[in-house]
């Protein structure tokens, strides 16, 4: 048994990957594999929303998977460097921090 599992996105979702319910999908199947390495493949992928990105990340976060992911297109990253800019500003955004008042 191998510890290494090659997924393909365009043969197990799409070649348009667009929703948050499709990268929650994709990573139930990731988890239920017994390998403990998953090299995700992008090659092939047309088009790609923040949405599913968003949750790709999330869902790549929470994993205990070692998740690489191999063949990113080039117009692809862009839309990942964004939403990684985007949740870096949100949590160091001073609006994101809980302010105490003590009321008497």
């Amino acid at each position: 048994m191998s510890n290494e599992a090659i997924l393909y996105l365009r043969e197990l979702i799409s070649t348009n990957l667009a929703f948050r319910r499709s990268a929650d999908d994709f990573f139930d199947h990731l988890n239920n594999l017994n390998e403990s390495k998953i090299v995700v493949d992008f090659s092939g992928i047309e088009s790609i929303t923040r949405s599913f990105v968003h949750q790709y990340i999330i869902n790549k976060q929470k994993t205990d998977k070692q998740i690489i992911d191999i063949n990113v297109p080039r117009d692809i990253m862009p839309m990942f460097e964004l939403v990684e800019r985007q949740r870096s500003a949100q949590r160091t955004s001073p609006q994101n921090q809980i302010s105490l008042i003590h009321v008497i």
